[in-house]
Formats: structure tokens, sequence, C-alpha cells
């Protein structure tokens, strides 16, 4: 049997990408979504709300690598901030995360497989402002990341991309603000972030590291 991998958050933009990259390793690959979502680089695509209590994963009786990927951003100032919006993020970003890991450790211990967190560069730096909250989750998935690897003695990295290009983005003020304050006047590929899971993935000596990759924005 090949190595299989699973990517939470299957159906994003860089989950998408980061499946691509298994996939063209040779990997089984699985997925979550919370919409219906199917590819054919998909073996299975579990529909789950990864914050709830119990999640299970039926079908999958070995794993190598996991990739925690899922995540939600929201925006709010500090004095408007709700319950509601820090729980929604801390519910996924956090809970959802380890929750995740709590469900397959033992299937990545058994195979000394290895865990990739998506985390940001927000965990390291301000970002562009309200976002106090999702940058405080993704400070908790780059301090977690650390912890579990001494923990476990898995190879638990995370990547914390900085922001990702999309359509969306092309011409907007963003993308204006990004290139002016960043090393290389570009926003970040998601094809580059995916090769340096990938990389983590397979690394045999690398343990508990943060790795920013942002095109230097957090230098300037």
């Amino acid at each position: 049997m090949g190595k299989r991998v699973l990517v939470t958050g299957a159906s994003s933009n860089l989950g998408s990408a980061v499946v691509k990259v298994f996939y063209d390793h040779g990997f089984e690959v699985y997925g979550t979504s919370t919409k219906d979502y199917s590819s054919p680089m998909l073996k299975h695509v579990y529909k789950t709300d990864l914050s709830a209590p119990q999640i299970s994963f039926p079908q999958l009786d070995s794993l190598d690598v996991l990739v925690n990927n899922a995540g939600v951003f929201t925006e709010s100032g500090a004095s408007d901030l709700s319950c509601e919006d820090w729980d929604k993020v801390f519910n996924l970003n956090v809970r959802g995360l380890m929750l995740t890991v709590r469900a397959l450790i033992p299937l990545l211990m058994a195979s000394d497989g290895s865990i990739v967190n998506i985390s940001s560069m927000n965990a390291i730096h301000p970002g562009f402002g309200r976002t106090a909250h999702y940058d405080a989750s993704k400070g908790a998935v780059s301090a977690y990341t650390r912890s579990l690897a001494a923990e476990t003695g898995l190879r638990v990295n995370a990547v914390q991309p900085g922001l990702i290009a999309r359509e969306q983005l092309s011409g907007s003020q963003l993308e204006e603000y990004w290139k002016s304050h960043s090393v290389r006047k570009e926003m970040m590929k998601s094809e580059e972030i995916a090769a340096l899971v990938y990389f983590l993935s397979q690394s045999r000596g690398i343990y508990g590291q943060c790795i920013t990759i942002d095109n230097g924005f957090t230098l300037c």
C-alpha cells in the first residue's frame, strides 16, 4: 500500500495546491471539506465540521502525513470584537486542529508519520490591522506545533504563509500595499507554499519549526 495523506480544507485555494503536490508524488490523498466537494486527485472527501466535539475518519486505517490546512479568517476591531467572532475563529483554527490531531495521532505514531500545520505570518506580525483574534489563533497554532513535536517525537512543523494571490485581490489596494512592503514584489503563490508543505512532510531532521514564507514581507 502506498503512502497516505489527509489534507483538511482540501477545497480551498491552498488546500487544492497541497492536494496536487502530494498526488503528483504518488500519495493516496484524502481530504476534508465543509461542502460537497470532489476531485479526481482525492481518494475520499470527508464532509465534516472539524470543530465538532466528535470527529472521525472512517475508511482511514493508516496515515503517513496530516496537513492541517482548514481555517477561517474574519476581521474585527478590538473594541468591536464579539465573543461569537472570537469563538468562530478559535473553534476551527485551534480547537478543530487539535481535535483532528487527537483523532489521527494513533495512526501517525504507528507510521512514524509527520504533521504540517498551516499557521500564518500573522502569528509573528500584526498583519494589516483588525485581525488581533485571527493573529492570536495562528500564534496558538505555532506554539502548539512546537509543543506537539516535543511531546510526541513526531515530525511536527508549521508553515506561516504570507498573503496568497487570488483573482479578487488583483489590482487591489491590498495587493499594492503588499508589493510595496515586501522584498519580492509579489504575493505568494499557493504552489510555492504547497512545495514547502511537502518538503517539511518528508524531512527527517526538522522538528517543531515554524517557517515563514512571505516573500520577505515581515522583514520590511
